[in-house]
């Protein structure tokens, strides 16, 4: 999932996915390792968590003992754990692009990007939850075609609450519709969407990609800056 440029009065556009398409934002590797470990973090803290809940052990040393059967092992990663993975990446780039910069429009423009990124990471893994739920009993090709009209319908409506969210948080006029780029990032969509319907060990395998692709968006969050313009010196 990806979202890119932000918004800010009408002066750059609001781009949903995962992963920026806009304009490079000027950060040394240093300062993107920093929000990448934060990012990180933020999803390990997320998933810990979630293991801690479920009843499984912290321990280090009990969980790589029997990895295959740790909570990283053996949880599908679906609706529940892709919302808390999203928001603990999103805090924890926030966190990040807030040690690394301490310019207030920048640190506004990632506070804005956090909640962009919040809704499209949830909205949609929400909407390939219930479309598949509905279509659970007509089989497993229409499961297919549910988890991706739940996609479409995610992008979609992300688009259009985070727009009006966005605007009213942050006092801005400026709205951005849906455009084809915005469909091209769900990878954790896509994956929880087949663990929904298949068991399969491969697709289980696969799907373990999830918090690595989830910490993207926490390092677009950390990295966001103002426009120009907008700088107040």
């Amino acid at each position: 999932m990806n979202i890119s440029p932000i918004s800010y009065n009408n002066i750059q556009k609001t781009a949903f996915g995962h992963h920026s398409s806009g304009d490079k934002q000027k950060c040394t590797p240093q300062e993107r390792a920093i929000v990448a470990a934060t990012s990180a973090a933020g999803v390990a803290a997320s998933l810990a968590v979630l293991a801690k809940t479920s009843g499984y052990s912290l321990n280090p040393a009990k969980m790589f003992k029997n990895f295959k059967k740790s909570y990283i092992a053996t949880t599908p990663f679906l609706a529940k754990e892709i919302c808390s993975m999203g928001v603990g990446t999103c805090l924890g780039g926030l966190a990040g692009g807030f040690i690394i910069d301490q310019d207030k429009n920048d640190r506004k423009a990632k506070m804005r990007e956090a909640v962009m990124q919040i809704g499209n990471i949830t909205i949609p893994i929400s909407t390939v939850a219930v479309f598949n739920k509905l279509c659970r009993k007509h089989g497993k090709l229409a499961q297919s075609i549910g988890s991706l009209a739940g996609i479409f319908a995610g992008v979609y409506l992300a688009n259009f609450l985070m727009n009006k969210l966005g605007n009213f948080l942050f006092n801005s006029k400026n709205e951005r519709g849906v455009k084809l780029i915005d469909f091209s990032a769900h990878l954790d969509d896509l994956l929880a969407g087949a663990s929904y319907i298949s068991s399969a060990n491969w697709v289980h395998n696969i799907a373990r990609l999830v918090p690595a692709v989830l910490v993207l968006p926490g390092v677009e969050v950390g990295t966001r800056k103002a426009p120009q313009t907008q700088k107040i010196h």
